[in-house]
């Protein structure tokens, strides 16, 4: 069964995706910034992603998507599209701007789940916040975890302790790139610590916009093993909902 042209949109609280969909094929991809502007930039997603016929929309915002099809939570979305790329996955972990999650998954449906959504640590937002306060891009915060040879411990996971922790180890002269990656083992074990609720099982998914981040990709990798990282780990959502409309097989990813 055809389905058409396919939107999927997940609009998340620092970036907004969309996923353009037609019979089996991605055809083509955006993420733009949120900003506290999540109707323009749903705005800007439907007009650069033009030609859909229907739109599947999920994330926080996603009620904001007022001429939607299909309307679905962010746990089916990232589910459906994590057991697409990956049928063998067991667990998920998404590590987006406001939240995280982590998503047991049985025989490809979701089985338990359970969310960060109260706290910045275990959040891309921490790491933003503390990037900032080290004087640091994104980028370069990421550069200088890799750098590491041996991670300093941080203990608190407040933002507001940690940044007073962090001070001391850089007054301590401690190096930099050894600090960098101790924040990034101190935000995967309060991940991993959140998921333990429900229990971690491999092959685990890493996803969402924190999987960009070579840093955390790193520490991941230390605490948990081998894991699979998809090609748009910040897209999982938004293939997820393009999937929704019939459950379409998609055949290939463009670009």
């Amino acid at each position: 069964m055809e389905l058409g042209i396919i939107l999927g949109i997940d609009v998340g609280a620092c970036y907004t995706k969309g996923i353009l969909f037609e019979n089996g094929v991605i055809k083509d991809k955006l993420a733009v910034k949120t900003s506290f502007r999540p109707k323009e930039a749903i705005a800007e997603i439907k007009r650069k992603l033009a030609g859909y016929e229907k739109i599947v929309a999920t994330g926080y915002g996603r009620e904001l998507v007022t001429d939607a099809a299909l309307i679905i939570t962010e746990i089916t979305a990232f589910a459906r599209g994590s057991v697409f790329l990956y049928p063998e996955v067991r667990t998920i972990i998404d590590i987006g701007g406001q939240d995280s999650k982590v998503i047991k998954i049985k025989n490809g449906r979701v089985e338990r789940f359970v969310m960060n959504d109260r706290c910045a640590a275990g959040t891309g937002n921490f790491v933003e916040k503390i990037a900032q306060s080290l004087g640091l891009t994104i980028d370069e915060f990421s550069q200088r975890a890799l750098d590491s040879s041996c991670p300093e411990t941080i203990d608190s996971l407040c933002v507001v302790m940690a940044e007073t922790e962090i001070l001391s180890l850089v007054e301590e002269g401690k190096r930099l790139e050894d600090i960098v990656a101790g924040i990034c083992d101190a935000l995967v074990r309060r991940v991993t610590s959140i998921g333990g609720q429900i229990g971690i099982e491999k092959p685990v998914l890493f996803c969402g916009g924190g999987a960009l981040n070579l840093g955390l990709v790193r520490a991941i990798k230390r605490i948990l093993g081998e894991i699979f990282i998809p090609d748009l780990p910040q897209f999982v959502g938004a293939i997820g909902a393009a999937l929704s409309m019939g459950n379409a097989p998609m055949k290939s990813v463009s670009g």
